[in-house]
């Protein structure tokens, strides 16, 4: 207790209201996993138009940064696990224009990024180098490259797609892949460092979640309106095969020992059970699934984040974050239930973990 009263004393109040320290205990029905994590889980709050800093050894909110009514929907963590992005993406009468760069060991804000009018930034991702970042701009049809440093942009690639709404990176982070729902649905893949013409591929209406493999082979395109997931050739830039997915799937992300996580949710208003399923990467097969929800709520969803062999999953239908752990998934043959972190959140959207924790648990 006394160094809780020591950070907010010493590092944070001064910093207010930059950063809104709220401190909700939610220990009651917080059971993070055997393996006892440790480090910080940032969370885009859709309703709440804010982002949430929660510590996951104890799951305690530590902090709420407001963001405003341009609400923000993802989450992107810098590899070294210093740095978390957002942004202000907004409705559709008042679309947002610029990115927000966290410390996370502080959870205060950096600084911003403006992308201009027209940008509507939705999904990031870190470059390796830890100093730059890609950032999808849904109205322009364009793909960012912006210094987290100087807060500037650096250069803009034209996505040949419609509606830009998610980006991820190949390993080494010269390739930018960005999924465009908009028109026939499609996959950009956008050479970073100019050298490569922008090849822009057909995978199914609402093209949306997207997951590249940890070797960077594959490519997985997840249709939310064709209910169907296109895997990719990154090297040969082509569709090799077209797998069926749950109606309505948005949002997907791969571990490292090769498992496949498709969340599902809703569309346009129409319900349905909400889901997880696993597929297996090598044999591009579902071998397990979580029905979390009946169909009923078409305002729900869910979104997730894979660090190591640990899911972190947002449910947008009970306002709750869960962590799965996926390292029994290949002898278990099954995904058990989620450990919960945190419940009764404020409509918790696009998350990241970073090991690093808050500077007040240190102390």
């Amino acid at each position: 207790m006394n160094a809780l009263r020591y950070f907010f004393r010493a590092a944070w109040l001064p910093r207010m209201p930059a950063v809104v320290a709220v401190l909700v205990a939610v220990l009651a029905g917080a059971q993070v996993s055997a393996q006892q994590l440790e480090g910080t889980l940032v969370v885009a709050n859709r309703a709440g138009g804010s982002v949430s800093f929660i510590d996951v050894g104890t799951g305690i909110e530590m902090a709420r940064h407001p963001v405003g009514p341009r609400i923000p929907h993802e989450i992107a963590i810098s590899p070294d696990g210093r740095l978390a992005m957002s942004s202000e993406y907004g409705g559709v009468q008042n679309p947002g224009r610029t990115l927000l760069v966290f410390d996370i060991a502080t959870a205060t804000l950096l600084g911003e990024i403006d992308l201009g009018p027209d940008s509507r930034p939705h999904s990031f991702a870190f470059l390796p180098d830890n100093r730059r970042a890609v950032a999808t701009m849904e109205l322009s049809d364009e793909l960012a490259l912006v210094d987290v440093e100087t807060f500037q942009v650096i250069d803009t690639f034209p996505t040949g797609g419609r509606e830009g709404h998610m980006v991820r990176l190949s390993p080494d982070g010269t390739t930018a892949y960005v999924t465009s729902r908009g028109a026939e649905g499609t996959l950009s893949i956008i050479d970073l460092t100019g050298t490569e013409r922008t090849v822009v591929l057909a995978t199914g209406l609402g093209a949306e979640g997207l997951a590249v493999t940890a070797d960077g082979r594959e490519v997985w395109v997840v249709n939310r309106r064709a209910a169907s997931i296109s895997i990719v050739h990154a090297a040969a830039r082509e569709v090799a095969a077209t797998i069926d997915a749950p109606p309505f799937a948005g949002r997907a992300a791969i571990a490292e020992s090769g498992f496949a996580i498709v969340a599902n949710g809703s569309f346009g208003g129409e319900a349905t059970e909400q889901r997880l399923s696993v597929f297996d990467v090598d044999s591009r097969r579902e071998v397990a699934h979580i029905a979390a929800h009946a169909a009923g709520d078409s305002r729900g969803g869910f979104n997730l984040s894979i660090a190591g062999e640990h899911a972190f999953v947002s449910d947008r239908t009970s306002n709750s974050i869960a962590i799965y752990d996926l390292s029994a998934l290949r002898s278990v043959g099954q995904l058990a239930p989620g450990a919960v972190l945190i419940t009764e959140h404020d409509n918790p959207d696009g998350l990241g973990y970073s090991p690093l924790r808050m500077l007040v648990l240190n102390r």
